[in-house]
């Protein structure tokens, strides 16, 4: 077993504050209390080897699909996904050496370059991915496009401490020490990666190193962006050859399966001309281009001209992200690498009148019910709250809501906003439901007494969001009041990051 270094905790504290612990959940408020404690953090995490530390079972909900159906995603505890991103910054610069080199264009997904707190920082490489489909597509007769079945959900831990182990034999003890947190968080089944840390990225690619040289060694060019390949030959006969033996190598050394429903054998130039020269996907490509320059984590900008009138410019910007949004809900199904790019540049230049249009398509754009609440969060003030709070009331009482993450999302948007709330169906939204950490936040917006003593009376009675939320609830609480409550739960509880958050909201109220 290892320790964490200081250097590695550090990395991660940036990661998580530059950009999220989870790519699909609110970051959480225990994070503010880590950061006043850091000292004290750093203490903790580097005296023990890291199978000491204690790790408890994740957040999990299920995102919407464009389509039909959900993706399982998950949130970590903020202490395990602090230990999480660390030990991937442990591994990274090794298991990037180890890929096919990156001028190759064959391992195109994220290409490993810590800085500031990112993994990602020379990009995610999805150009390159393009790129190298049309030169293979010019040189190549024929196309074989597959992908791997729930991949992150099937990933082998025991196969991902090999891999890890064989990207450096001197990783082997931070293998060992992956593969037991991972296994711990997934309630000691042996399989499957997080959903939402970029920490698993890390991870994922590690696996795909030696599935990379096997197609290498297979004597076929190929490029892959995450579990995506597009294999190139002469013959269908070779393609269809090595599928059989690609499917059988994935099973035999990673217990990974193709999608049937994706893999097919097409003529190169038809494969292009379908899904990259087509107008829908040119005209994607253009717009993308014109919008905003994203990093592989969220919201990274060109700079503004500054020869170019601003408001002629936030003019244009409107316009065109109307009518990107207007397009993107025309095509009948959610393009999701679209919809991102548009609604996070209409929230970096404050497009407000992008939110009733997706209010009224709450439901159609709830795949990426993230950067929407993200969005409608950054725009809101009283005067929009005015303008949107009857499509508001609308949404709440929609089946849209039944979805347990997007419900979550969208009280926590509301429970920030006083003049969202004073309306009676918002309010009872929030506080008729099952989301007490939400609910904790309407009340410190509300200054909402009697729901924070109403809590405190059952604290142990409370899961441990839950129990942390009302922690911080209590900063609303009379001086003496809190200061005596907050300084009995630190005494009393077992639990280290409840002492934290106690200590903090004690320090900070």
């Amino acid at each position: 077993m290892a320790i964490l270094t200081t250097d590695a905790l550090n990395f991660a504290r940036a990661h998580i504050e530059n950009f999220y612990d989870s790519d699909f959940f609110p970051k959480s408020i225990e994070f503010a209390a880590l950061w006043h404690h850091w000292d004290k953090v750093l203490a903790e995490l580097t005296s023990k080897n890291v199978g000491k530390i204690w790790v408890t079972l994740p957040r999990v909900m299920a995102v919407p699909k464009p389509r039909i159906g959900y993706r399982v995603v998950h949130q970590l505890e903020p202490v395990d996904a602090l230990v999480y991103t660390a030990l991937a910054a442990e591994v990274t610069d090794q298991v990037e050496a180890a890929r096919i080199p990156a001028d190759l264009k064959v391992a195109c997904s994220y290409r490993f370059l810590k800085a500031d707190g990112s993994f990602f920082a020379g990009g995610n490489g999805w150009m390159d991915f393009v790129d190298k489909t049309e030169q293979l597509s010019q040189k190549y007769a024929f196309v074989l496009t597959t992908d791997i079945t729930d991949f992150y959900n099937q990933v082998g831990l025991h196969r991902l401490n090999n891999a890890i182990e064989h990207a450096d034999a001197g990783l082997k003890s931070w293998a060992d020490d992956i593969e037991k947190l991972i296994t711990v968080i997934n309630g000691k089944v042996s399989q499957g990666v997080p959903v939402g840390p970029a920490a698993s990225i890390v991870m994922s690619e590690a696996l795909m190193i030696d599935i990379d040289q096997f197609t290498q060694n297979a004597g076929l060019e190929h490029t892959r962006y995450v579990d995506d390949f597009r294999i190139f030959a002469n013959s269908e006969a070779i393609l269809n050859a090595f599928l059989e033996r690609l499917t059988k190598y994935l099973y035999e050394n990673h217990r990974l399966t193709l999608s049937a429903e994706k893999t097919r054998i097409q003529a190169a130039k038809d494969f292009v001309a379908k899904y990259l020269n087509n107008e829908p996907t040119q005209k994607k490509g253009a717009v993308l281009k014109q919008l905003a320059v994203f990093n592989p984590y969220s919201d990274e900008y060109e700079e503004p001209d500054p020869d170019v009138d601003e408001e002629a410019q936030h003019e244009d910007t409107v316009n065109q992200v109307m009518s990107v949004v207007g397009d993107v809900i025309k095509a009948g199904v959610l393009d999701l690498g679209l919809a991102r790019s548009v609604i996070r540049t209409a929230k970096h230049n404050h497009v407000v009148e992008l939110a009733n249009l997706l209010l009224a398509n709450f439901g159609f754009f709830s795949p990426v019910i993230n950067d929407m609440v993200l969005y409608l969060h950054k725009i809101t003030d009283d005067a929009v709250a005015t303008k949107i709070v009857g499509a508001l009331c609308e949404v709440v009482a929609s089946p849209t809501l039944d979805n347990e993450l997007v419900r979550f999302w969208t009280e926590w948007y509301v429970s920030q906003h006083n003049s969202l709330l004073t309306n009676p169906t918002i309010n009872k939204f929030v506080f008729s439901g099952p989301n007490v950490e939400n609910q904790a936040l309407a009340a410190i917006t509300q200054n909402n007494l009697s729901w924070v003593r109403d809590h405190k009376a059952n604290i142990y009675n409370l899961g441990g969001w839950a129990r942390r939320a009302v922690f911080n609830a209590a900063r609303i609480l009379p001086s003496d009041e809190r200061k005596h409550w907050l300084k009995l739960c630190i005494e009393n509880s077992p639990v280290i990051l409840d002492r934290w958050v106690a200590s903090w909201v004690l320090e900070t109220a």
